[in-house]
C-alpha cells in the first residue's frame, strides 16, 4: 500500500497522518494470537519490547516491524530505506489501565535526520479505550523541555501541556497513525471492560544520526533486510 501525496503532505504539515487499513487483517490476527496471552493482572501499562540483539524472541508479536506494508510506508515518509529503531506491544488493561502522558519520543534519545513512530491498532480502539491523542504541528517546535512523569516510572512528560490535542477516532484492527518523533502525543484511561492492544513500530532513516555523539547507530538494521531474513521464521518462542 502506497501513501498518496495528500497523506505525505499531511504528515509533514501536521506531524502525523491517519492511515486506515495499513496492516492486513491476517497479520493482525496472527499477532493477536500471541498478544492476548500477555495481559497481566494489576499493571496499568503492559509493554513487550523488541530486542534488536535477538529478533527471533517473541517474533510473532514483533513481526510488525518487518511487515512490508508498515516499513514501506515509513520508507516513503523518510525518503530512504527504513531502519528499525524500536518496537513495543503496548497493552492498556481493562477497567482503569492508563496510557502515557503528553510526551515526545525524541525526549528519550534524540535522533536527527528523520525518525517516526507507526502506532498500529491491533484491536478495535474506541475513544474510551486509552486511544492515541496527538498535538498537531507540535513537531515544528523541535524537542521540548520535559520532566519525569509522576504517574509513570521511567517515562517523561512535556513541561508545557499542548492546548490543541486531537483524539483519534475509533480505530479498527490494522488502522495506523504515523507521527514524527517530535510530535507530542499521549493516551489516557481505558474505562471499558476490554484490554486495548496496540503496537508502536519506530523507524529511522538511513541518514539518521544520534544527537548525543553525532554518530550512526550500526545496530539499527534495515527493515527490508530483516524481513528477508525472518521470512518463515516468525513463530512463537
Amino acid at each position: 500500500m502506497q501513501l498518496c501525496e495528500n497523506q505525505i503532505e499531511h504528515y509533514y504539515r501536521e506531524g502525523y497522518v491517519l492511515v486506515r487499513g495499513l496492516v492486513p487483517v491476517a497479520v493482525v490476527e496472527d499477532v493477536m494470537a500471541a498478544a492476548r496471552g500477555r495481559v497481566r493482572e494489576g499493571d496499568f501499562w503492559q509493554p513487550t519490547i523488541y530486542d534488536p540483539a535477538d529478533p527471533r524472541k517473541d517474533a510473532t508479536i514483533h513481526r510488525l516491524l518487518w511487515e512490508p506494508s508498515v516499513y514501506e510506508a515509513a520508507s516513503q515518509l523518510l525518503f530512504s530505506p527504513a531502519r528499525i529503531y524500536y518496537g513495543m506491544l503496548a497493552i492498556v488493561p481493562a477497567g482503569g489501565g492508563r496510557g502515557l502522558p503528553w510526551h515526545q519520543d525524541n525526549q528519550y534519545s534524540q535522533i536527527l535526520a528523520g525518525a517516526l513512530n507507526v502506532f498500529i491498532a491491533l484491536s478495535e480502539i474506541t475513544p474510551d479505550m486509552a486511544t492515541l491523542w496527538v498535538a498537531p504541528k507540535s513537531h515544528l517546535c523541535g524537542t521540548l523541555p520535559s520532566h519525569q512523569a509522576h504517574t509513570h516510572h521511567g517515562h517523561r512528560e512535556v513541561d508545557e501541556q499542548p492546548d490543541n490535542g486531537v483524539q483519534l477516532p475509533t480505530l479498527a484492527p490494522g488502522d495506523t497513525c504515523i507521527f514524527t518523533r517530535d510530535t507530542v502525543h499521549r493516551s489516557l484511561t481505558n474505562s471499558t471492560d476490554r484490554p486495548r492492544f496496540a503496537y508502536a513500530a519506530q523507524y529511522q532513516s538511513d541518514f539518521a544520526r544520534q544527537a548525543v555523539d553525532g554518530k550512526r547507530d550500526p545496530s539499527r538494521r534495515r527493515a527490508r533486510d530483516l524481513h528477508a531474513e525472518m521470512s518463515g521464521a516468525a513463530t512463537p518462542t
